[in-house]
């Protein structure tokens, strides 16, 4: 494709371009409807695409439905901090394993803990402390870190 034929712009975030919403004001909600459903560009869903769709619980309200702080939700699920701020504040979107970590714990908020338990017949006297993430870096992810159990004389 030659130079020429293509146009290239940019948008001044400080001056975005004016819509006239005069006309959109003056439609009716079926024009609306109709205007949007005739738009080749983006056609409606089916019912058969909206079947399959799959919606994940938005990080924020899934951790204001468990009435939970960012760091409170973070040590929960044994997260990095930073990792769920990213996700609230939209600057990463979780992964498909997290889309499904999200998935179980809106549809069963004990499950993780259940699971954890399963996993860890000894984690009744294991409590995750806050500041896990002060933890030095060169521990390997497969110890446990216990609180010290002090011994008895």
């Amino acid at each position: 494709m030659k130079k020429e034929n293509i146009t290239r712009f940019k948008l001044n975030p400080k001056k975005p371009p004016k819509t006239d919403w005069r006309v959109f004001d003056a439609m009716s909600d079926d024009e609306r409807h109709r205007t949007a459903a005739s738009d080749p560009d983006a056609p409606p869903a089916t019912e058969a695409q909206l079947a399959r769709a799959r919606r994940v619980p938005t990080v924020r309200a899934l951790r204001t439905k468990l009435n939970l702080t960012q760091e409170e939700f973070a040590a929960r699920l044994h997260l990095p901090l930073g990792t769920v701020r990213d996700w609230e504040q939209g600057a990463h979107r979780p992964d498909k394993a997290a889309q499904v970590l999200l998935t179980v714990i809106a549809r069963d908020p004990d499950a993780v803990a259940r699971a954890r338990r399963l996993a860890h017949p000894m984690s009744w006297w294991f409590r995750p402390h806050p500041a896990w993430h002060s933890v030095r870096r060169d521990i390997s992810a497969r110890s446990i870190i216990a609180p010290r159990i002090p011994s008895r004389r």
